[in-house]
């Protein structure tokens, strides 16, 4: 009984270290970038065809659902000027790769 123990013992500490090592691989992989990087590529993204003006974002991500998927992404909004006229967006960016997911006009 002590040689069948001492065995499942073992057994259960490797699997215990691999399925630790992958989820740390998952869990770096997934790592959100910070508000600073996704602001900068939200505004080099649209900054061809809107002049920007002034930019905000929320410092922590969150998850956000669209059409049944889950995302994790920051929210912020843009300030464009055109002519005098202020114009306010608001958008929605991926948190792992900056990418626009919703760029919504005020009015």
């Amino acid at each position: 009984m002590s040689r069948r123990f001492t065995i499942a013992l073992v057994v259960g500490a490797i699997a215990g270290y691999f399925a630790g090592v992958a989820n740390c691989r998952l869990t770096s992989e997934k790592k959100a970038l910070s508000s600073e990087h996704i602001l900068e590529r939200v505004k080099s993204a649209v900054n061809d065809q809107l002049p920007i003006e002034g930019a905000w974002i929320y410092l922590s991500p969150h998850i956000w659902s669209r059409d049944s998927l889950n995302y994790m992404v920051y929210k912020g909004g843009l300030i464009s000027s055109d002519r005098g006229i202020n114009r306010h967006f608001d958008f929605i960016a991926d948190a792992h790769s900056g990418t626009i997911l919703e760029l919504t006009a005020q009015h």
